[in-house]
């Protein structure tokens, strides 16, 4: 298969996907000296809104000195996660807007777009908070964390893993 073909095919092979994610991140941590991770790059974008809207946060410690309104690496390394996980999806014809997920989602939480909607902010601040606090996201922690063999890493991705497990039982159910 040409690689133009592999390119569009709607699942990729996870051997070839992690051997890509670590040629990435090694390419990243050589080339320009930066792991990967997309939680600094929100607060990239933060911190750049909130001097853009006059707010009186940005004038914060933090917003000041630890994630200072740039343009900033991790916001370009966010932005191409994004336009590539776009292209990915119109390469592979598989590309959706939905308001709604799956009919899983609809059978046990219900209809409501709101409710959803609601959900994926509020679990989206909690995520970006306890990332700021750990000092890493998923991405971060996980892969250049156990990349550089990071106790902090490696157990990380065993608490990741068994969290993933017991929240999907607890909210789907035994037979999912």
């Amino acid at each position: 298969m040409a690689f133009n073909e592999k390119m569009k095919l709607k699942i990729w092979s996870p051997w070839s996907a992690g051997v890509l994610l670590g040629l990435t991140a090694t390419a990243s941590y050589v080339l320009v000296d930066k792991t990967i991770g997309s939680s600094g790059g929100l607060e990239s974008i933060d911190s750049l809104l909130l001097k853009l809207f006059h707010s009186n946060l940005a004038n914060s410690m933090y917003f000041k000195f630890q994630m200072p309104p740039v343009l900033s690496f991790q916001i370009l390394l966010f932005a191409g996660m994004l336009l590539g996980a776009f292209t990915s999806s119109i390469w592979s014809k598989d590309f959706k807007f939905r308001m709604m997920p799956d009919q899983l989602w609809t059978q046990i939480f219900g209809p409501s777009k709101l409710k959803r909607w609601s959900l994926i902010f509020i679990g989206g601040i909690i995520i970006e908070y306890a990332s700021g606090i750990a000092g890493g996201c998923t991405s971060g922690l996980a892969i250049s964390g156990t990349m550089q063999l990071s106790p902090a890493g490696l157990i990380f991705i065993v608490g990741l893993f068994v969290s993933g497990i017991i929240t999907t039982k607890i909210l789907y159910g035994r037979d999912y």
